[in-house]
């Protein structure tokens, strides 16, 4: 069956550039061998029986006429779909036996049934998707073109071009949020294919937003070709504005998304930004505008998993009533009259949002009535993340021994281990290093297995063992099959070094770590890496090694050529920037020391 997955594969394409003009009739009967019949009505199984064929006793005429519907959709077939096993039938049937590499011989078989039952389904399913697309391309442009604030954005023709003769060599010797941002947009317009070039625009203007450049960033949306990625667009520029401070600018923003699914997105983004910004009366008065759009949106689901959202950041700002009330009316909804799968999801969510508000015995108790493995699973991995991040490593191993699939258990027993070593339990992290060892044997999957590896080597090198400690690390590292997984632990595991006092021992880590960077094959993943690297030191207030981070980031991006490559890179590294120098976007990263 699948060689003949490609060749159907092969046939819509063929369909869909010229249809079934493309095969005239006098094609197909020309694919008949001589001494061929044909012509044998198909009456049923007496009479129409076919010596050696074990489809004789199957076939009627109503298996033929769908044979012959489905040889005329692929454009093989012209003649009449009547049940009979005509010369054309025949025919068609042998030029599709000869694209999919079967025997030749034009017979009505079971298996032929089942591969043309196939690609039937594939090309269903394709016509499908394809529908859907442009369904939702239509939606979500009839809701631009609704509103007043949003109908200027929409079918804005596109022709700009980028300059050819721009050098770009002082931005990156004296980098600033403005000039990266500057060329990243530049070169977006040399990204021909649209998908692509919405892509790398999406990313240009969330950091446009970021740095207070606001009217650039409406401006970067009105280049984006896609309706539907235009509504994403407007709830991103919502967020960075709440990223930055600027709490009515934020809320002004998502509520000119004329999508009110997509509006109760951003408004939660935006209130889960302001809590964790301490802007608690914005945070709250963000969630009381949420909670307007909550019950009318379907289906019930979603309005569960909005309202323990919203519960959470009500928990967080200080209104302990308010989100006990929304907590209750949402468990109220997950255990109502729903589908079963829809309730396991449900339930998942507000098991999920009890463990983030710190009521972990609360979430056990619903993550008991989740029907579903996976959802109970995603409980379980949640409400242990929660323990983890109270600082209650007992509960959180706990709550691990219940998650049966082992690469999840893993990743969060090498969480776990990272919290009892920062807390000075470095005995519990050693012996909870061995159970993720012991979990990560058992994972099947290569990047699951390389992430949790991932997880328990940063936790070996934060258990404060010394130079042993860091070997073990380090040598646990290469047992990670992930190539940027492999290079950014070994990174991780050089700064922890230096930042101890283990000159060599960074050194020696270092170099392993620069051989990983250079197998990566894709210098886009690396100015990823390095960038994901700078943000965490930055957070950890490394200051130093996030710079170091940054320059080795914006070192490859100057060596990328591809213009969407460079110019989702830069947008990037516009946003690094920000974080670990300054949000100014016209301040200049301080030369090295």
């Amino acid at each position: 069956m699948s060689r003949a997955i490609p060749f159907a594969v092969g046939i819509l394409i063929l369909a869909a550039v010229g249809g079934p003009a493309m095969l005239r009739a006098g094609d197909v009967l020309a694919a008949r061998p001589a001494g061929d019949e044909g012509g044998v009505p198909a009456s049923g199984p007496a009479g129409d029986k076919e010596p050696g064929s074990p489809f004789s006793r199957w076939r009627t005429a109503t298996s033929v006429e769908q044979i012959q519907r489905v040889l005329a959709d692929m454009g093989l077939y012209l003649g009449p779909v009547d049940g009979h096993l005509n010369d054309e039938t025949r025919a068609a049937i042998r030029v599709y036996q000869q694209g999919a590499g079967l025997k030749v011989d034009g017979k009505v078989t079971r298996e032929l049934w089942d591969l043309l039952n196939n690609a039937s389904r594939v090309r269903a399913l394709l016509r499908r998707h394809d529908k859907a697309r442009r369904t939702g391309r239509d939606v979500a442009r009839r809701a631009l073109l609704s509103h007043p604030a949003t109908r200027d954005l929409v079918d804005v023709p596109n022709r700009e071009r980028a300059d050819p003769t721009r050098n770009i060599d002082a931005c990156f010797n004296e980098p600033t949020v403005r000039c990266l941002l500057a060329e990243a947009s530049e070169s977006a317009k040399a990204v021909f294919r649209p998908e692509l070039r919405d892509w790398a625009l999406g990313e240009i203007l969330v950091a446009e937003a970021r740095a207070g450049l606001t009217e650039n960033a409406m401006q970067t949306v009105r280049r984006i070709r896609d309706p539907r990625l235009i509504m994403v667009a407007l709830r991103d520029i919502a967020e960075a504005e709440a990223a930055s401070g600027r709490a009515e600018e934020a809320r002004a923003a998502a509520e000119i998304i004329p999508d009110h699914d997509k509006q109760a997105d951003a408004l939660a983004a935006i209130a889960g930004i302001q809590v964790q910004r301490k802007e608690h009366a914005h945070a709250r008065d963000t969630v009381q505008r949420l909670l307007d759009l909550i019950e009318d949106l379907e289906p019930a689901v979603r309005r569960v998993a909005l309202r323990s959202r919203a519960a959470v950041i009500l928990a967080q700002s200080g209104d302990e009533a308010g989100a006990r009330r929304n907590m209750d009316a949402a468990e109220a909804e997950a255990r109502g009259d729903i589908s079963a799968q829809a309730q396991a999801t449900a339930l998942r969510h507000v098991a999920s949002a009890l463990a983030d508000m710190s009521r972990p015995a609360d979430a056990i108790s619903v993550v008991a009535d989740i029907s579903s493995d996976s959802e109970r699973t995603s409980a379980l991995v949640s409400t242990a993340e929660a323990q983890v991040r109270a600082g209650d490593a007992a509960a959180a191993l706990a709550t691990a021994d219940g998650i049966e699939t082992v690469r999840f258990k893993a990743a969060v027993l090498g969480r776990i281990a990272q919290s009892q070593a920062q807390a000075g339990d470095n005995a519990g992290a050693e012996a909870t290093i061995k159970l993720a060892l012991a979990a990560i044997d058992n994972i099947s999957s290569a990047f699951a297995r390389s992430y949790a590896i991932s997880r328990v080597a940063l936790a070996m090198a934060s258990t404060g063992g010394g130079t042993p400690a860091f070997d073990k690390a380090t040598e646990t590292s290469k047992r990670i099959e992930d190539g940027r997984l492999r290079a950014q632990t070994l990174w991780s595991i050089t700064a922890e070094r230096r930042r101890v006092g283990d000159t060599d021992g960074a050194a020696a880590t270092e170099a392993e770590a620069e051989d990983a960077t250079d197998l990566i094959v894709s210098r886009l993943s690396q100015v990823w890496m390095f960038s994901d690297i700078a943000l965490v030191h930055a957070r950890h207030a490394r200051p130093d090694d996030a710079d170091d981070a940054l320059r080795r980031a914006l070192d490859v991006a100057r060596s990328l050529e591809n213009a969407w490559s460079r110019s989702r890179a830069l947008a990037r590294l516009a946003v690094v920037l920000m974080e670990i120098v300054t949000p100014n976007p016209d301040l200049p990263l301080a030369p090295p020391r």
